[in-house]
This record gives C-alpha cells, sequence and structure tokens, in this order.
C-alpha cells in the first residue's frame, strides 16, 4: 500500500498507522466512511485521538468485482477476450501539524487489480461455447501484461476455399478485322482474318472445380466451404457438346459466336459471313466457311474460304480462292479464280511438308539425346549452337527445302490460310537467318514440328472435298482454276486462262486465252474476225464450237485441229484428224 505523511508517522504495507515514540503532540484520528478504520480492535468512525501505545489498523474495502468478457467473431474464427479488472478502495493517509497538535486523516485510494488466473479465463471461454483453438500461451501473456484491451485467445481453422470452374475458350472472337502480325513482326494491315473454324475444331474446353475444405470454428462446429461455382457449356447452332459436357466442338466450318449470360456458355457456329464489299476498310477476307460479298472485290484484295464463295458484283484486279464453289455475278477484270483448293499446287505443297515433318521429328530425337549425353559428361551446350550444327551435318536439305517452299508460295498464284503462310514464314526464319541461335528450349523445336504436321493433316482433308465449280459472267484478262467445271453464263471471256478438271461451258465468246480441261469443252463463239490466237485443249473429251474463226487451235487427247478461217458447228473429239 502506498505510504503518505511525514517521514515520522507512516502507514505500513499491513495497515498499520506507526507513530514514532519521541512525538509528545496531540495526535487525532479522521477517520473516512469508505475505509474501516479500527482502534484497539474497535471500528471508529469520528475522530479520534491516538497515542504510539494504541493499535491503529486500517483495512481496504473491495468495489467492483472484476470482470471477464468474452467475444466471438461472426466468422466463429476468432475469440476475444476483455478483462475488466476488479476496483479495491486501499487506505492512504495524510499527517497534518499545526501548533494545537498532529491531524492524521485517513484518505481512499482506488487501485485496479486483476485477480485471474488462466483456468479462469479458460473457463469463462468454455461457458461462452469457445471449445476450440484456445491458446493458453496467450492468455498467459495477457496476465503477465493485463489490460482492458480486447485481447485474441482463440483461432478456429478456416476452411480452405473451392476451386470454381473455369472455361478456357479456345477460339479468339475479340480480334475479328484486326491487322495481322507475322512472324518477323511486321504487321500486314492488309490481311484483317476473320475469327473461323473448321469442322471438328474444339472452341472450348471447362477445367473442372473442385470442393473446398471445411473448417472449425472456435466453438467447435465445422465452417462450412461455400459451394464452388460451376460452369456450363452449351452447344448452339453447328456445335456439338462432347466428353459429358467438358468440351464443345464446331460440327462446321464457319464464324465462332459465344454468348455469356452469368455461368452459361452458349456456342454457335454460322456458316455464312457476308460482308458489303471487300475493300481496304475491310482488308483480305480468310475464312473457314462460305463467304458472301454482296458488292464488289476491289484491286489488291483477296478473299479465301474454305467454303463457297458468292460475289454479287465484280471481281476487280483480285485473287478469289474457295475449296468449295465460285460464282462472280457480274464481272471478272484481270483476276484470279481457283475453286476447289489448287490441287496442282497443294500437293506440291504436302510433298515438302512431308519430308519437313520427317526430318524435325528426326532432329528433336537427336536433339534430345544429345542434350542427355551432355548432362551425364556435365558439359554446357548451346541449344541453338546444337540444332544449327545438326542442321549442317545431317540436315543440310532442310533450309533448301524450305527455300523451295517459299518460292512456290511466291511463283505461284496461290492463296493458302494464313496458318500456312504464317508457319512457312516462320520456318523461313528459322532456317534462312540462323533463327535457331535464339531458341530457349527445345519445346520450341517440338512445337514447330507439330504445327507443321497439323498443316499436313489440314492439306490432306482437303483432298476431300467436293470439287468446286466456278461460275462467272464475264472475265477479262484473268486467270481461272476449278477441280470441277467452268460455266461463264455472259458476254464470254477475253484473254482469259481456263484450267479445269471438270467440263467448260461458255454461252457466248470465247476469245484469246487458253482452256485446258479434262472433261468436254462447249463454247457459243470461238476465237475473232481478227484472227486473234485461241487455244482449247482437253484430256480426251469433245471439243463443240458453233462457230470458231482462224487461229483457234483445238487438241482432244491426240487428236489436233487447227481453224483456218470462219467454221460452224465445229466438233473435235478423240481418234479424228482434221
Amino acid at each position: 500500500m502506498m505510504v503518505m505523511g511525514t517521514n515520522k508517522i507512516t502507514l505500513n504495507e499491513k495497515g498499520k498507522v506507526i507513530l514514532p515514540g519521541d512525538l509528545n503532540q496531540h495526535v487525532q484520528l479522521v477517520p473516512h466512511s469508505d475505509i474501516a478504520v479500527t482502534v484497539n480492535g474497535k471500528q471508529v468512525r469520528e475522530p479520534v485521538s491516538i497515542s504510539g501505545e494504541d493499535n491503529v489498523e486500517l483495512a481496504a474495502v473491495k468495489g467492483d468485482q472484476g470482470k471477464i468478457t468474452v467475444e466471438i467473431s461472426k466468422d466463429r474464427l476468432s475469440a476475444y477476450v476483455t478483462l475488466t479488472p476488479a476496483v479495491v478502495i486501499a487506505p492512504q493517509i495524510e499527517v497534518e501539524y499545526t501548533p494545537n497538535g498532529v491531524t492524521v486523516k485517513v484518505l481512499p485510494q482506488l487501485k485496479a487489480e486483476y485477480p485471474f488466473t488462466t483456468e479462469a479465463i479458460v473457463q469463462a471461454l468454455k461457458e461462452n461455447g469457445v471449445v476450440y483453438g484456445i491458446s493458453r500461451e496467450k492468455i498467459s501473456s495477457l496476465l503477465k501484461k493485463p489490460s482492458e484491451t480486447k485481447t485474441l485467445v482463440a483461432e478456429g481453422t478456416p476452411f480452405k476455399p473451392g476451386v470454381d470452374e473455369s472455361v478456357n475458350l479456345l477460339i479468339d472472337t475479340e480480334n475479328n478485322n484486326q491487322p495481322e502480325i507475322l512472324p518477323d513482326g511486321r504487321v500486314d494491315f492488309r490481311q484483317k482474318r476473320l475469327t473461323s473454324v473448321d469442322i471438328g475444331q474444339v472452341l472450348a474446353v471447362k477445367i473442372p472445380g473442385k470442393p473446398g475444405e471445411p473448417g472449425t470454428g472456435v466453438d467447435g462446429r465445422p465452417i462450412e466451404p461455400p459451394d464452388y461455382k460451376r460452369m456450363e457449356l452449351q452447344a448452339g447452332e453447328g456445335t456439338l457438346l462432347q466428353q459429358n459436357g467438358f468440351s464443345v466442338v464446331s460440327t462446321g466450318r464457319g464464324l465462332p459466336l459465344v454468348q455469356r449470360n452469368k455461368n452459361t456458355w452458349i456456342f454457335k457456329v454460322i456458316p455464312v459471313y457476308q460482308v458489303e464489299e471487300v475493300t481496304l476498310s475491310t482488308g483480305n477476307l480468310e475464312f473457314n466457311g462460305d463467304l458472301v460479298v454482296n458488292k464488289d472485290v476491289a484491286e489488291g484484295m483477296s478473299v479465301f474460304a474454305a467454303g463457297d464463295v458468292k460475289i454479287g458484283g465484280s471481281v476487280y484486279g483480285a485473287k478469289i480462292v474457295a475449296l468449295g464453289d465460285v460464282i462472280v455475278s457480274k464481272n471478272v477484270i484481270s483476276s484470279f479464280v481457283n475453286a476447289g483448293g489448287m490441287s496442282q499446287y497443294l500437293e506440291n505443297l504436302k510433298i515438302k511438308f512431308q519430308s519437313i515433318n520427317k526430318s524435325l521429328i528426326q532432329l528433336v530425337e537427336l536433339v534430345v539425346l544429345l542434350q542427355e549425353r551432355c548432362r551425364q559428361l556435365n558439359k554446357e551446350v548451346c541449344l541453338g549452337q546444337l540444332i544449327v550444327g545438326l542442321i549442317n551435318k545431317k540436315f543440310s536439305h532442310l533450309p533448301k527445302t524450305i527455300n523451295e517452299l517459299v518460292h512456290l508460295l511466291k511463283n505461284k498464284k496461290v492463296v493458302v490460310s494464313s496458318e500456312v503462310r504464317n508457319l512457312i514464314t516462320e520456318l523461313e526464319l528459322k532456317f534462312r537467318r540462323l533463327g535457331w541461335l535464339k531458341i530457349k528450349s527445345i519445346e520450341e523445336l517440338q512445337q514447330l514440328q507439330q504445327r507443321v504436321s497439323a498443316v499436313m493433316d489440314f492439306l490432306e482433308a482437303q483432298d476431300n472435298e467436293e470439287k468446286g465449280n466456278v461460275t462467272v459472267s464475264y472475265a477479262i484478262n484473268s486467270n481461272i482454276e476449278a477441280e470441277g467445271s467452268v460455266y461463264i453464263a455472259g458476254k464470254g471471256c477475253i484473254n482469259t486462262n481456263i484450267n479445269a478438271k471438270g467440263n467448260v461451258t461458255i454461252d457466248a465468246v470465247f476469245r484469246g486465252g487458253i482452256i485446258s480441261c479434262k472433261g468436254a469443252v462447249k463454247i457459243n463463239e470461238a476465237g475473232s474476225e481478227m484472227g486473234v490466237k485461241t487455244v482449247i485443249k482437253t484430256g480426251g473429251s469433245p471439243v463443240k464450237i458453233e462457230k470458231a474463226y482462224q487461229n483457234v487451235f483445238i487438241t482432244v487427247g491426240s487428236s489436233s485441229k487447227n481453224i483456218n478461217g470462219t467454221e460452224y458447228k465445229v466438233y473435235v473429239r478423240e481418234e479424228q484428224n482434221q
């Protein structure tokens, strides 16, 4: 207890007032109502005189009892204790010296005490439902430095959240009509490729989710994790669900569309893509389906479709390629038109890709073996230098084959998909410009081989396509090729070359140029009065011309006929010599 007063009259720790023996003054004790004061064993409530022979004792009086308050968090993962201290009214004295004597006043002193133990706090926790995660160490630390601050003394185990289902979208629906970035980093602003898909292409895959694991609250009860989010794939037009609804694939070629409604993904593949016209503003069009152009295709532009191409206007100085049919309602001027996939060029592409693919497979195997050997010998090796060395020693034909592939595209009137074109460009960069020196992992080489293999599959699949036919109204200074037949329905052809595996039918005039086909040829009027050279060749099928002028040369298999003057009802067939 605190001792107050002079250094002569004191209050010891046991609450006893000590008067010095040499004190000769009269001493008066003034008690306080809040302190129990006894003199010689009798409680006094009024001022009384005392001497050194009296036994004066002052006793503390307890006030408010201490309290343990327990609080549990809303998530039941934390429990807190707040200690409210007990209040003790302790005695103290105040000594006043006057000429008439000494006055000793008894005064109260409020003191806070924490009369708590670890077991008492644990019991309070249990009484409030806290039975799990109680930390005696934290309780002990609190008792060593008690305070009225809310203190964490128990913690539960939080639940482990589950993994939500997600959808891995394997098609790009955001970049339609964006300029194409070439493998060498250049940007082709003319080539703005449409997002399109092929038959059997996987559009999206649902990644499975996983439920969470329950936790335990400080009350000992489980805390269930929230249910993980589930995604649903729905197959609309042109699509099909596979793998128990975990993937969606296209059942046809076309434009993929994705609609998301909260957790539901709806997929469609539209087989026909329609534009008003093809100009620099639209860019070149490339689409795995049918393409419809309502008006014209402008000069310098190209159109590639895995299905049919229908053009409502004219084609000016452009390239039109379709794996299906090509129909041009009006004129074809200074343009290249191909229907059916240009098999004569694609066969060469396939042969070269087969050679490249075989070499790349062997190259991958050798690189893997040599890398393992170097690891066993603790030798460091530069992957790029290793690949370049193998190409120079064992695969020296590869750069040549790739160079031929590049020239095949540059020198022939052939249009391929951007995937094929970009792959050829990347092969050229790798093999002709020592691009392998920048390679970082064997996976890059493996991925390149896999892309070559995928292109081979694509080219092989085109052999099974239905043969394409070409139908135009009028053609001038153009080249027309068809895996099927060619039909010129309007004014005819001027200075145009036609190459077809089927028949060639021209309702009007064919003047200047060459027709080469395997099927039959039927023309209303061939050549001109001015004697423009006009050549017609078939593999053996007959040629029928209503009217032919001089300098028209006809070859049917092994038979041939030259028109030296105007003739009518010309009919040439195999084994007929005229």
